[in-house]
């Protein structure tokens, strides 16, 4: 049976990143195939691991003009900190990385007005110091070096920011995706507020964004604002106007916006409380739900069938599908419907005490999937089951 064509697709967008993974497969250096970012052994220390990643807020950062543009509040811009940081920190630490010492450097390619410009930076930069000693107070070692600011005109019709993180970590920690069937399969709620934060997220995360804005906004916007959207006129498809629907367009556009979660913070909060019961050897997998969504988790392990029993999917998700008419299976593999990471480890009292302890200390809801089931072929596949319907990725 044919996989059916994805909406997101036919915006342009590779949600499983295939053709990606094709081109550079040959050519990346990575001792760890199976865990969940690319590492290698540190020249100068045998003892420890190293790894780079590279990543940021995406397009959601034109969600982000459109809103300033109708509400003038200049804090949403705060957000792409947030949505570039985690969107590395929580990758990385999926790895283990939580432990050592992080080297941070970030690029802003932009086309704007020097007004404009001048204060998104200002917004970075404030932002940055406020995350920077979140980080510290729970117990990272992050250093930032700095980055580039550059004036693309003919290249970038708004703005571009990313992150790089460089990380180094003692190879006894590394999470290398030893995953086993008879693995027990938890996730930790997306939506929510976490004890460290100040609003409730809708757990969108960053990804599925050109999906949910073409969506949810205002087809008016086409006209309005000819900048923000594609060559092609209609790419605003919906009917939700931030300025003459305020209650319903700024709550919507604000659960757009929402921040991905710190995730790295969890991670190693979940790394202390399975270290304080000498059970950190049953960690085999951790996965962070942004590209492939719900059906992320087969990019770590290998010869498994990850079956999971997803919850009701938070708000933000059914209106982007009922909006949209995508189908389920594809909400399911393009956004995480409600679950910013997948936690795979031994069937044993002391793990699962280890999530549910995690879960309190955080203050972030925890399911429980199912287990994990042999695979008769060294790939890796998900069966997603929910209320609507199940699927074999």
């Amino acid at each position: 049976m044919s996989k059916e064509s994805s909406l997101y697709q036919q915006l342009g967008v590779d949600a499983q990143k295939e053709g990606v993974k094709r081109v550079f497969k040959e050519i990346i250096d990575n001792e760890y195939p199976n865990a969940f970012v690319n590492i290698i052994t540190d020249p100068y220390n045998p003892n420890l691991a190293m790894t780079q990643h590279q990543d940021g807020d995406g397009s959601k950062f034109i969600q982000r003009l459109l809103h300033y543009r109708e509400t003038g509040d200049a804090s949403i811009f705060d957000g792409m900190v947030d949505d570039a940081l985690s969107m590395n920190t929580g990758d990385i630490a999926a790895s283990g990385f939580v432990f050592g010492h992080w080297l941070i450097t970030d690029v802003l390619n932009v086309n704007l007005p020097t007004k404009l410009k001048k204060l998104i930076m200002e917004r970075i930069a404030l932002r940055f110091s406020e995350l920077k000693k979140l980080y510290q107070e729970h117990g990272f070692h992050l250093h930032f070096l700095g980055g580039e600011t550059a004036d693309l005109k003919d290249q970038v019709k708004s703005a571009v920011f990313d992150i790089t993180v460089t990380a180094r970590e003692k190879k006894e920690n590394i999470i290398a995706g030893n995953v086993q069937p008879g693995d027990l399969i938890f996730g930790f709620s997306s939506a929510g507020k976490a004890a460290w934060e100040e609003e409730d997220n809708s757990g969108l995360m960053s990804n599925g964004l050109t999906l949910a804005r073409s969506a949810l906004m205002s087809s008016s916007y086409n006209e309005k604002y000819p900048d923000l959207r594609r060559d092609d006129s209609d790419f605003y498809k919906g009917d939700i106007d931030i300025s003459l629907n305020p209650s319903l367009g700024v709550e919507v556009s604000k659960n757009i916006l929402s921040p991905t979660r710190q995730w790295a913070i969890i991670i190693r909060t979940l790394a202390l409380e399975l270290k304080k019961r000498n059970a950190y050897h049953m960690l085999h997998g951790i996965t962070m739900n942004t590209g492939g969504g719900a059906t992320k988790i087969r990019n770590v392990g290998r010869g498994i069938i990850y079956n999971k029993n997803m919850p009701t999917p938070p708000e933000i998700f059914q209106l982007i599908q009922k909006k949209s008419g995508e189908s389920w299976r594809n909400m399911y593999e393009t956004f995480n419907c409600g679950i910013g990471i997948d936690v795979i480890g031994e069937d044993h009292l002391f793990f699962s005490e280890a999530i549910n302890e995690t879960s309190r200390k955080c203050k972030i809801e925890n399911y429980f999937f199912g287990c994990c089931l042999e695979n008769t072929s060294d790939k890796n596949s998900v069966i997603i089951h929910s209320e609507h319907g199940s699927f074999i990725a």
